[in-house]
């Protein structure tokens, strides 16, 4: 069923506004980010780039500091804030106009457009007061070229790696049907040495790798899945552990069973690669096409995205911009078989987003320090940490589902050539 234009623009902007109702108002702290940006891009000349955002990479960086130096030129730098958020709102609204575009042609669905326009309210003003909307809008652009222009898709995940380093794990789904893979890594490889080269020239080798090393000191935060049982074990015995801020700018938790459940992360973090290796491996071999296999490289793409998400030791509630675009694209894309399954995975990842909305910043001071509302609030992180590992297994299990319905290759047809 087409949407219609004039209803899916309304919707948009009334939710847009509310969200933007709720920024100025009861979640003026999601501006935390936007705020610190600024300010360490004010240091700018006196820091360089090696000392700037060095937990972001050069690209990001780039990104943050584009529009900074224009308001800066202008003396206007005082409203960098609402500048960054109203390009994330573009951003959003620009993404929708492409499911849109996409809904349209004879044959779709528009649950991809009504699925966007719940997906950035469902977070709240944190969609727009972060940049790690920009690397989830990239991968689903990616898998939106892909049929047409495998060669386009790969550039795209790349640059969405050169965002956050996290998409790097997408790259080998798209690489994995066999016509169109000699493109895909070709031109992801350049695109990858280019902006390596940039991001050595704009900021030295160590500031390729700071946020790598970055990430490798921070502790256990809070609402990670890892942190879930001692946190559990706070809300009845708060006087055991210690939830602070730490030097990473995220509160973590530290007490007794902390270091098992940093090595337990680290360990699940290990098993899921090995889980991807293998899918990757199957994929490799049994698809023969971008077309053929499109519907299981949507699966492996939300896959490796939740699986780095569910795994790791710090979790952010940003993290959900990363999947939410893709998840979109992919109800634009996967056969009728799997269209029902991804209806209500993403409609289980919207109910978790929600969920996230509600624990920061609606309920986080209860996170934060022991009060009446923090058994609560840890009920609620403890329900979206199992749906999302729940939405992780999942796609994991509808990956090798959809790779394993494809017809394996005949040898003499492994090699032929892909339409676009």
């Amino acid at each position: 069923m087409t949407p219609d234009r004039a209803r899916v623009w309304a919707l948009w902007g009334l939710s847009r506004l509310v969200v933007l109702l709720l920024f100025v108002t009861v979640e003026t702290g999601s501006a935390f980010d936007l705020k610190y940006y600024a300010a360490n891009l004010d240091s700018l000349g006196a820091e360089g780039v090696g000392g700037t955002l060095r937990e972001y990479p050069v690209p990001a960086f780039l990104v943050l500091a584009l529009p900074y130096g224009l308001l800066h030129l202008v003396g206007l730098s005082a409203i960098y804030p609402a500048v960054v958020f109203a390009l994330a709102l573009l951003l959003d609204a620009w993404f929708l106009h492409v499911l849109v575009g996409r809904a349209r042609t004879p044959g779709a669905s528009s649950a991809p457009v009504w699925a966007w326009l719940a997906a950035t309210p469902a977070l709240g003003a944190l969609s727009f007061a972060r940049f790690d909307l920009l690397p989830g809008v990239l991968v689903a652009l990616a898998l939106l070229t892909y049929v047409d222009a495998p060669r386009r898709a790969a550039v795209l995940g790349v640059l969405a790696t050169g965002v956050k380093y996290s998409p790097a794990l997408v790259l080998p789904g798209l690489a994995a049907p066999a016509a169109s893979r000699l493109r895909v890594v070709v031109s992801g490889a350049v695109a990858g040495v280019v902006l390596v080269l940039v991001s050595i020239a704009v900021g030295g080798w160590d500031r390729v790798v700071s946020p790598l090393s970055y990430q490798g000191r921070r502790g256990l935060q809070i609402e990670s899945l890892a942190a879930t049982p001692a946190m559990v074990r706070w809300a009845f015995s708060p006087h055991q552990y210690d939830v602070f801020y730490a030097p990473s700018k995220a509160w973590e938790v530290r007490g007794p069973g902390v270091d098992a459940l940093l090595t337990a992360s680290t360990v699940a973090t290990a098993l899921l690669l090995a889980v991807l290796v293998a899918l990757w491996v199957l994929a490799w071999v049994r698809l023969p096409d971008p077309r053929t296999g499109l519907t299981a490289v949507v699966w492996l793409t939300l896959a490796a995205v939740l699986a780095f998400i569910a795994g790791g030791k710090v979790l952010s509630p940003q993290y959900l911009l990363w999947v939410l675009p893709p998840a979109c694209a992919g109800l634009a894309l996967v056969d009728a078989a799997d269209r029902r399954r991804l209806g209500r995975w993403t409609a289980v990842l919207l109910v978790t987003t929600a969920l996230t909305h509600l624990i920061y910043p609606v309920g986080y001071n209860h996170l934060l320090g022991h009060d009446g509302w923090s058994g609560v609030m840890v009920a609620v992180l403890t329900v979206r940490n199992l749906l999302l590992a729940g939405l992780c297994v999942s796609a994991l299990v509808a990956a090798h589902a959809a790779i394993r319905r494809v017809p394996r290759r005949p040898r003499d047809r492994a090699a032929s050539p892909a339409s676009g």
